[in-house]
């Protein structure tokens, strides 16, 4: 009996391991025939490596050699768009600007000129009409009338002409007084000045350096298979440490390169995010987190 019992036992534990066995193998099948598309069609996130940047950074200079007369803000300092960082010496431009100025709003030459004009137009006509109505008056005398009154407005044409291009002048002359003015083309903050005033500056010379930093990128190369279903205006994750800890920030693409690097093989990325309370100081590296569908990863296409 007790050896009955035994094998009785024994079978039953035989049976439900081949049940146990027959149910895993049932449920690797289903699997691998497509039955549960979602688990093979799930998304996975790829970290991705770059380095943060500000959105303007531009290094400012003058296309002329002079003297820094004057400095109007400090490194560190925020500026406006427009505003006015430094100038050259300027003596000779501002009174060159005041020259042409008084002689283009001299009006006189002008004005007596017009009027002599108008005044031998009367006169001409007058004389015009007293030949054809009585003939009193010669054809000579016509001609002349006609003669000083053409010469009178031909005079007066050159002075109208003469007077566009003082005017010219006069704009030309402001326009060289304030090359040599430095005005800010961003709003940002002033991190670098490179002279100080009274000293001599060269033609091109690097002077004053200004970042907006309420914008920022994350720029980021990447391979590309990972860039092929990315598109401008995509959103991203984002992950950038500040201090001792990560941030994490929502990103936009505004740029992804149509092209792959041939000596590396990669494709330029770009992710632009708000920075307006300035908690990220760019050029710390971060990371971008791309959604990578599974079944690339199972057809191989995915680096």
């Amino acid at each position: 009996m007790e050896l009955m019992y035994r094998r009785k036992v024994l079978n039953k534990s035989k049976t439900w391991k081949n049940k146990r066995e027959n149910l895993q193998i049932s449920l690797l099948c289903l699997i691998l025939c497509g039955i549960f598309p979602t688990l093979s069609a799930a998304e996975y996130p790829v970290t991705v490596s770059g380095l943060t940047e500000p959105i303007n950074d531009v290094i400012l200079s003058f296309d002329v050699n002079g003297t820094i007369a004057e400095i109007f803000f400090k490194e560190g300092d925020r500026v406006e768009k427009g505003a006015r960082i430094l100038e050259l010496e300027k003596k000779f431009e501002e009174l060159e600007v005041r020259r042409s100025k008084l002689i283009w709003e001299s009006k006189v030459e002008v004005d007596s000129s017009k009027v002599r004009s108008n005044m031998l137009k009367l006169v001409y006509e007058s004389t015009l009409s007293l030949y054809k109505k009585t003939g009193s008056v010669s054809k000579e005398e016509l001609d002349k009338k006609q003669l000083e009154y053409d010469l009178a407005e031909a005079e007066y044409q050159r002075l109208a002409i003469a007077e566009k291009r003082e005017e010219l002048e006069y704009r030309m002359a402001m326009e060289k007084r304030d090359k040599l003015i430095m005005i800010s083309p961003i709003p940002g903050t002033i991190t670098e000045l490179m002279l100080d005033a009274g000293e001599s500056c060269e033609n091109r010379q690097p002077l004053a350096h200004v970042v907006d930093t309420s914008k920022c990128l994350l720029v980021c190369n990447i391979e590309a298979p990972l860039a092929q279903n990315l598109t401008k205006g995509q959103n991203v994750d984002l992950a950038i440490p500040v201090g001792f800890e990560t941030l994490s920030l929502k990103g936009t693409l505004i740029f992804v390169a149509p092209v792959v690097d041939p000596a590396s093989g990669l494709v330029m990325v770009k992710a632009q995010f708000d920075n307006k309370d300035g908690a990220v100081r760019p050029g710390v590296a971060g990371s971008m987190i791309i959604p990578v569908q599974s079944d690339k990863t199972m057809d191989g296409n995915d680096s």
